[in-house]
């Protein structure tokens, strides 16, 4: 996990080949005795690598302000005696960042460090992907250069401190799809009640009505055997932004009539979020085109999306609702919207409480 480099592995590799011939009982005893030799000096190298450890970072936000009391869970890597553990052992430990946001590492000893996580209530515990996770601290001949913590300079690292949170209907596996015989159609999808619009000229499903919250247009070119694709709302008073920052509130203005792309077969999309205005009047969703699937017969785009039910541009999941909470909000907009009309904000700590104490109403006694 914490070893990228395929030169670190050379004497570990090594380790494990004259391991295995120190326990093959087809050898004679000086071959023996030179394979435990061989194992007892590629051991001593691994174990040099364990050097003192100090590490300092700093978690800000997505403002620059520090992350007070945010823990982070750490990995240290360092050597093991034992033979069944050719690559070392890892030691976990949490620390908390201060009043400043820093937290440190010292009076440790390894080979190299990782940061597995950093969390903390009402942040993104995500780290972000760019940022370097990964320390190596020993020094060895054409290995990079080792890590020097700096106490006056800490590796920063960013979570999102979110906003208040609401509720959200979620589609965790949306799809549309246009054939090459179905070439120049429209499908669409109805958000609400996570459904494919497959003929938008008929918007009923079990003899309720459909709504098309996004619509998606194919056209294969049979010269050059390529797509084209044309994303665009479901009414003409909605609106469509596409772009490669993922957002936690929909934008207030930018939207366009329609967003018109190349799509290439199983190559993830740059611009792979779509921000919805639709429905009259207004609710916001976001899509992520997670799949992009190209072919001579068929175009296919699948991913997830989060809808605000209530006409706020807030895509803040509350993550704390029981099961019951979230089924009967989810209950409640969609009947709502089958009487063209948009749900009441719910009171969610107020709904959270009640389904606890029923649930510990219910709870069979011992």
């Amino acid at each position: 996990m914490m070893l990228k480099n395929e030169k670190f592995l050379l004497p570990l590799i090594l380790l494990v080949s004259v391991s295995a011939m120190a326990d093959n009982n087809d050898l004679s005893p000086m071959e023996r005795e030179g394979a435990e030799k061989k194992m007892s000096l590629m051991k001593a190298i691994v174990q040099k690598r364990d050097v003192a450890i100090t590490f300092y970072g700093k978690v800000v936000d997505q403002n620059n302000a520090p992350v007070v009391g945010a823990n982070a869970e750490i990995h240290i890597q360092h050597f093991s005696p034992k033979e069944s553990e050719f690559f070392g052992q890892i030691k976990t430990i949490t620390v908390q960042t201060d009043n400043t946001g820093v937290f440190s590492v010292e009076k440790e000893t390894g080979s190299s460090l990782y940061i597995q996580g950093i969390s903390k209530a009402g942040h993104d515990g995500a780290l972000l992907t760019d940022q370097n996770r990964s320390f190596q601290y020993f020094e060895e001949p054409g290995h990079p250069k080792p890590f020097v913590a700096g106490k006056k300079s800490p590796v920063v690292f960013r979570m999102r401190k979110q906003g208040d949170t609401t509720f959200l209907m979620n589609t965790v596996d949306w799809s549309c799809q246009v054939s090459a015989n179905e070439s120049g159609q429209t499908k669409g999808y109805d958000l609400i009640r996570a459904t494919p619009v497959r003929d938008i000229a008929q918007l009923v499903l079990n003899d309720e009505p459909l709504v098309c919250d996004f619509k998606m247009k194919a056209v294969f070119n049979t010269n050059d055997t390529t797509w084209a694709v044309v994303l665009s709302p479901g009414n003409t008073n909605g609106g469509i932004i596409v772009s490669e920052q993922l957002l936690y509130e929909a934008p207030d203005t930018g939207y366009q009539p329609e967003y018109v792309f190349t799509p290439q077969d199983q190559k993830p999309l740059k611009t792979k979020y779509v921000y919805l205005r639709s429905r009259d009047p207004a609710i916001y969703s976001r899509l992520e085109v997670e799949y992009c699937t190209v072919a001579k017969r068929f175009i296919r785009l699948r991913g997830r999306s989060v809808t605000n039910p209530y006409g706020d541009r807030n895509f803040e999941q509350a993550g704390d609702l029981p099961y019951e909470a979230t089924k009967q909000l989810a209950d409640e907009a969609k009947a709502s919207f089958r009487q063209n009309k948009r749900p009441s904000k719910p009171d969610l700590p107020k709904l959270v409480k009640e389904a606890k104490d029923k649930a510990e109403k219910d709870k069979p006694k011992q």
